[in-house]
């Protein structure tokens, strides 16, 4: 256990702090959820920055990302089993097959790999249940960080969310790439009907 002194962004819970076993099977069970942020991703002298909208509804995803006023403004779409590119004006400009199709494609894009399966999970603020982890946590039980598969994921800060607390910044960060992720609305199942 990692103890963190005075760390103003993590919220005060009365009692005995945060029951992260619970929470991390609560938020598994959540069918549907859409978080609203931006990222920035780096690698070596490479990177970008931009707008993110993920939706997650079971194995189904889609990501919207855009950079600096709609300039270059793409749609991911994918499920178990293919994924879907399209451009700004609804083209599609790229498709994968298979169960690592969106692995397959970070790979040809960015030129490096990157668990995109696993991120599904990380940016709930939990670990991929396929694949052993270590998590660090501070004295009142707040996740402050997580390793898995070569990938430091580390959080910084929580939000409140349709009763959750959620991640707010998230930082994945491998011996190639850093990922960094804002998150400035999360909304979780019952939330995503209305």
């Amino acid at each position: 256990m990692v103890v963190l002194a005075g760390c103003a962004s993590r919220p005060t819970v009365s009692g005995s702090g945060v029951d992260w076993a619970e929470r991390a099977d609560s938020l598994l069970q959540l069918s549907r959820w859409e978080a609203s942020g931006r990222i920035a991703v780096k690698s070596g002298a490479q990177g970008g920055q931009g707008n993110l909208r993920w939706v997650q509804d079971g194995a189904n995803g889609h990501i919207g990302l855009h950079g600096p006023f709609g300039v270059g403004a793409y749609q991911i779409d994918w499920n178990d089993d293919d994924l879907v590119v399209t451009g700004k004006a609804g083209e599609v400009t790229m498709a994968y097959a298979g169960p690592d199709a969106a692995e397959h494609f970070l790979a040809d894009q960015l030129g490096w790999s990157f668990p995109a399966h696993s991120t599904r999970y990380w940016i709930l603020g939990v670990a991929d249940p396929r694949f052993s982890s270590r998590a660090e946590f501070d004295a009142d039980g707040w996740l402050v960080s997580l390793e898995q598969n070569g990938w430091f994921v580390s959080y910084d800060r929580f939000i409140a969310a349709d009763g959750h607390w959620m991640p707010r910044k998230i930082v994945m960060e491998s011996e190639r790439a850093r990922v960094k992720l804002i998150i400035d609305q999360w909304r979780l199942d019952s939330a995503l009907l209305d």
